[in-house]
């Protein structure tokens, strides 16, 4: 039971005021009496004075009062909660975000806080939903409408099943704004959200017109162990000269033991159980480690919350970078190259086979779409980058060279376009890993070539003029030089190894397999094949493996398979598979990780909220209040003001019987 308007509180006062009308009002009696009784008449004089005195036996002024007591009550607009009714319209919010996965003890047995609120919500449709239209709200990337006003319960019921856990950050307050929208112009509304209270907190509260609900679907807090962090590097040239470090903390209030187990491509390589203490973070390192494509960290046993029980790092790769040089002759380029570690191959653009680390190359494939040409073979191997010094010649625009280019990161010197003379000035830098360490002061720039690829922003600038452009294309990382390095003393400058470094680092810092660890839900780019014709997301380890969640086919655009990929909202090891029409495979991996926040449960504030009636004064001063928290089934508030209103008449009535007696002791 509540009230909607508690400044009608000051009407009360009409109470006190009616007690000291009758307190400060004379009453006397007319008696016929013998003279000799005029003493005690004076006596009665002094005691029609008494104040007090004079409310007992007072039937019309506890009339009175409590005519005026529930006229006040009335106006202060109280109503009931009452069950059974239900709004035309109910909008239910299901919170499906990722500690909805947790698995908790309830009355119905262990399950999921996801099982149990779909449980809890067809039994409010069936209850106090069942002559409501209604509309279900889920919680995920953006608000998911699954039913919009609807009246078939069987469809409601399918709706909800289809309810499912979103493991990336959750549109708490986007799925609040549409519900708020969806009721703003309706009478007889309602909104309820189901929920385990862990939201994230909104310093601006999402305003309603219609009564809003929490349903808490929340159970004893679970136990959980999480793998907060985990990656690998490399302690040297050796193959098992790789280190792993992990963050593990837990939940509990007390000390407990967890038992890790490390795997490098599924082969065990170590096991370890650890001590961990309530609220403290383990850091542990894993030293001596073998070269792996994918190295996992997973928790020998299960706890209640399995999004964070398993974790996924990448190997880089053995050995250097291989680099195939495209040149007409740059000895400068060719050494800074190797200087920086890089086994470079030089082929020479005017038809002669280049050298490989002064050698000749041996045992190339021949191009068959070269033969009787002036245009090289293409060498053998899988190179990390592909630089190309000075204009490219059309035979290198074709066959497998077309397709080398479309594969492997670029750099390109020169290149195409029209030829301007340089305006001078300082060069400027961005802050990018090529322009580290570096500041090409006093450097010349002779010719430059005018031309803005789409797929790069200028990293370096003379004065006005972009100079350097680096960006990826394809979700391969691009280099340009919009000048000849014959046509500039950069070569002879101190900082050009140094240049030559970063752009070799940052080009070729994903060559291995693994594309890194991205949050569920979020956006990747991912490289994609000249002659790709179909592409999927495939579950390979972890919980999406042992969730069995499905296959997802690849976005496209209009040019095929995207290259900016949206990543799978389920946490696991994923392949991106692409194909072509040959029905050979290119396969990449991707870790998928959960929001961090839906395993920290210390925060149990719930959705906020300001609930507002459009006729009460409070609505319009905006008063700040929170959804009432309801743990049983949903009510319906009942307005309890025509029925005051009813007993005052009737109060009332009796009163005027009271007065037509005559009554006044």
């Amino acid at each position: 039971m509540g009230v909607q308007s508690w400044l009608s509180l000051w009407f009360g006062l009409t109470l006190p005021a009616i007690v000291l009308m009758y307190m400060f009002k004379r009453k006397y009696v007319d008696t016929t009496v013998p003279s000799h009784l005029l003493w005690d008449r004076v006596l009665r004089n002094l005691e029609a004075n008494r104040p007090w005195q004079k409310l007992q036996n007072r039937l019309l002024l506890w009339l009175q009062l409590l005519a005026a007591a529930l006229m006040v009550f009335a106006l202060m607009q109280p109503f009931m909660q009452v069950s059974g009714g239900g709004s035309a319209h109910v909008v239910i919010v299901a919170d499906t975000s990722g500690s909805m996965s947790a698995q908790i003890s309830s009355a119905e047995g262990e399950a999921t806080r996801l099982a149990l609120m779909q449980e809890r919500i067809k039994e409010y449709v069936k209850g106090q939903g069942r002559r409501s239209e209604i509309t279900l709200l889920s919680v995920g990337a953006s608000p998911v409408t699954l039913a919009a006003h609807e009246s078939d319960r069987a469809a409601i019921d399918k709706a909800v099943d289809g309810l499912r856990t979103y493991y990336g950050p959750a549109a708490y307050r986007e799925t609040l704004s549409l519900a708020s929208a969806l009721t703003r112009e309706e009478t007889d509304a309602e909104v309820v959200i189901f929920t385990d209270s862990y939201w994230k907190p909104d310093t601006a509260p999402i305003a309603f017109q219609v009564p809003v609900s929490v349903e808490k679907v929340q159970g004893e807090l679970p136990h959980n162990v999480s793998i907060d962090q985990f990656g690998i590097s490399p302690k040297g040239d050796a193959d098992s000269s790789y280190e792993a470090v992990a963050v593990i903390s837990t939940n509990a209030k007390k000390s407990v033991s967890a038992e890790v187990n490390l795997y490098g491509d599924e082969q065990l390589l170590t096991s370890k159980v650890l001590e961990l203490e309530p609220r403290k973070k383990l850091t542990e390192s894993f030293a001596n480690l073998p070269f792996a494509e994918v190295y996992r960290l997973e928790l020998s046993q299960e706890d209640g919350y399995a999004a964070d029980n398993a974790s996924f790092a990448f190997g880089l790769g053995h050995g250097s970078s291989r680099v195939l040089l495209l040149t007409s002759g740059n000895l400068f380029l060719e050494k800074a190259l190797q200087l920086s570690g890089a086994e470079v191959t030089r082929v020479a653009m005017d038809g002669s086979d280049g050298k490989k680390d002064e050698d000749t190359s041996k045992d190339k494939d021949v191009d068959k779409d070269s033969v009787n040409s002036d245009v090289p073979p293409v060498p053998e191997g899988e190179f990390d980058l592909l630089v190309i010094d000075g204009s490219i010649p059309d035979g290198f625009r074709q066959g497998k060279w077309a397709d080398l280019t479309a594969k492997t990161p670029l750099w390109t010197i020169g290149g195409e376009g029209t030829k301007v003379g340089s305006q001078g000035g300082r060069p400027v830098l961005a802050k990018h890993p090529v322009t580290a360490y570096v500041t090409l002061s006093g450097v010349y720039f002779g010719t430059l070539v005018d031309q803005a690829p789409a797929w790069g922003e200028p990293v370096i600038k003379l004065g006005d003029q972009p100079i350097v452009y680096a960006g990826t294309e394809s979700g391969r990382p691009r280099l340009s030089f919009n000048f000849l390095l014959q046509d500039s003393d950069l070569p002879l400058s101190p900082e050009f190894p140094v240049m030559v470094s970063n752009a070799l680092e940052w080009m070729t810092s994903g060559k291995g397999s693994g594309l890194g660890r991205y949050m569920a839900g979020a956006q990747a780019d991912i490289p994609i094949a000249a002659d790709t014709v179909k592409a999927a997301w495939i579950p390979k380890s972890g919980l999406a493996l042992a969730d069995s969640f499905p296959a997802e086919d690849a976005l496209r655009n209009e040019q095929g398979i995207s290259p900016v990929q949206i990543v799978p909202e389920y946490p696991g090891l994923y392949a991106f598979e692409q194909q072509n029409e040959a029905g050979e495979k290119l396969k990449f991996w991707l870790a998928v990780t959960a929001d961090p926040y839906e395993a920290d449960w210390s925060n149990d504030q719930g959705p906020t909220v300001s609930q507002s009636a459009p006729t009460s004064d409070e609505s319009k001063a905006g008063d700040r209040d929170q959804a009432s928290e309801r743990s049983g089934a949903g009510n319906r508030a009942s307005s309890l003001m025509p029925w005051l209103a009813a007993l005052a008449l009737a109060v009332i009535a009796a009163e005027w019987g009271v007065y037509q007696r005559g009554r006044s002791i």
